[in-house]
Parts: C-alpha cells; structure tokens; sequence
C-alpha cells in the first residue's frame, strides 16, 4: 500500500486544512479526465486522512503503529487548531467505524 502522506506531498503532521488545500490542488493539477490513475490514487489518500478520526484509523489498522489509540490520538489532537475534542468522543467516532 502506497504511503497517503507520500501520494499528497505532505508530513505527517499535516492538519485537516493543510490536507484539503493539497487535495484540492492536486485535484485541479490531475483532473480524472486527463489522469485517472494519478486521480484515483489521490483521492483515495485524501478518503485515508480528510480528518481526525481517518487519520486516527489510519494510523491504527493501515499504518500498522504499535502505539496505544489514547497516545495516537495525542499526537494527531495537537495538530487541530479548533477547540479539542474529548478523548471519550474520539474514541466513539473511531469504534464506530
């Protein structure tokens, strides 16, 4: 599986907003009419990281981290300028997927 950071051109410390400016960028720079595989390849490590609970998953189930949820979550919460979310909440967003 193709690295989602590497795909957008981004660190992995990148925030939602940071996430979606990129996307939309390289959206306009390989519309699927012109590239379909570069297309599909982006839009699916923008569907892998568009937000905190993603993100979390990701890092989870997909990245293969060894690290806790509770530290993951941590980490990834520092990057959100916007009031945090409880820990209690992001766990329940992350179960139900």
């Amino acid at each position: 599986m193709t690295d989602p950071y590497q795909v957008l051109g981004l660190p992995p410390d990148s925030d939602d907003e940071a996430i979606r400016r990129r996307y939309l960028e390289l959206v306009k720079q390989y519309p699927p009419t012109q590239a379909p595989e570069r297309f599909a390849a982006i839009r699916e490590a923008y569907q892998r990281l568009k937000d905190l609970p993603t993100r979390i998953r990701y890092r989870l189930f997909e990245a293969g981290e060894k690290e806790s949820i509770e530290k993951i979550i941590e980490d990834l919460e520092c990057q959100t300028s916007r009031p945090r979310v409880s820990l209690e909440k992001l766990l329940s967003l992350v179960r139900k997927a």
